[in-house]
């Protein structure tokens, strides 16, 4: 079962100042304004709790949006409407369903389109949301208490805040009026999921991980948008942990520990600042360290450590350590160019590091 850090509201918000019909408790019009802290009868998701609810594919995440145009066609239910709409990946979109009056072909198809998502068990864990400031999610979630729904879940800050955290969307299709099928087959859909592009976050952490998984903040990466594919990065190394040393003639900032040294080695040559999801090289470039014992009196480049970096999903970026001979980068290489080869370098005896891994996040 899913344990969820959330909050559920005693008392109806009817007295409070919000513009809700006093009877069914439904806000009527105006949709899009601020909404109540919580739902009467349900559970209320923060981006946390959502994001774990999601990771557990226990909870049916429902997308109520409301697309501009003509609403369903009358004759074959697909939905009259140029707007795409990015959504929690894997949530189902029922358009309209929280508006305040609903026709009786609307409240059809979210009672039965319930049913079928739920397979007829009323206390399965469903979660409503729109995008931020909603009152159709909220609408939508009160429907689905009244009529019996015991595990309904209200994420208030949607898709917007789904993005906000960093988190992907990805294209949704909304449900068949008429026949509760979506555009795309379930296979199309599946192949769609697996091969959508995970995307950089505005800007993110870079945490060093030691053997016993502690992270170390060393500061920090600003990721924007230039030429598509490409995605411009400027990382700031920055930490209170940093010592100044000067090694071998030349100055580091190293984070000492009795066991060992871990020396940050800035590239000294130009770079676009440029990535692709496919291609992380200048942001590897730009977290080169080299590893010493405290023992020894000066500081070799032969113990380089390169992280390479891995794109989540979810838009977290892994990094895993690689050791070899940094002595290449003492000779200027050709313009813009990576000299450093990985085929030298080995992921052997990483695991004895002092930080043998990476994560960059928002």
């Amino acid at each position: 079962s899913l344990l969820l850090s959330s909050l559920a509201l005693a008392a109806d918000p009817l007295s409070a100042n919000y513009d809700v019909d006093p009877d069914t408790g439904l806000r009527m019009d105006r949709y899009r304004a601020p909404v109540p802290a919580d739902i009467p009868g349900g559970i209320t998701l923060d981006t946390q709790s959502a994001t774990l609810a999601h990771e557990s594919q226990d909870v049916i995440f429902i997308d109520v949006y409301p697309p501009a145009g003509l609403g369903p066609d009358p004759l074959d239910g697909h939905w009259v409407t140029n707007e795409t709409r990015d959504s929690i990946p894997g949530a189902i979109w029922l358009p309209e369903i929280g508006r305040g009056t609903l026709t009786p072909e609307a409240v059809d198809y979210f009672k039965r389109n319930l049913a079928r998502l739920t397979s007829n068990q009323p206390n399965k864990p469903i979660a409503f949301f729109c995008t931020s400031d909603c009152w159709q999610s909220w609408n939508a979630a009160r429907r689905a208490i009244n009529w019996g729904y015991s595990a309904v879940h209200w994420y208030p800050l949607g898709s917007d805040g789904w993005i906000e955290s960093g988190q992907t969307l990805s294209p949704i299709q909304p449900v068949n009026f008429l026949d509760d099928t979506t555009p795309a087959s379930d296979n199309e859909l599946a192949k769609t999921k697996a091969t959508a592009t995970p995307k950089f976050p505005n800007n993110a952490t870079i945490y060093l991980i030691d053997q016993n998984g502690n992270e170390l903040n060393i500061g920090s990466v600003m990721f924007s948008t230039t030429n598509e594919p490409a995605t411009g990065v400027s990382v700031d190394i920055e930490s209170d942990q940093f010592i100044d040393q000067f090694l071998s003639m030349r100055p580091f900032r190293c984070l000492t520990d009795p066991a060992e040294w871990f020396c940050y080695l800035p590239y000294p040559y130009e770079l676009n600042n440029t990535i692709t999801t496919e291609d992380m090289t200048e942001l590897e470039y730009q977290l080169l360290f080299i590893w010493k014992s405290p023992k020894d009196f000066g500081i070799d480049a032969w113990n380089g450590v390169y992280y390479q970096l891995t794109l989540e999903d979810n838009g977290t970026i892994s990094g895993q350590l690689l050791q070899g001979d940094l002595n290449v980068l003492a000779n200027p290489p050709e313009p813009y160019s990576h000299p450093i080869d990985l085929d030298e370098f080995i992921a052997e005896d990483a695991k004895n590091r002092l930080y043998p891994s990476l994560v960059i996040r928002p």
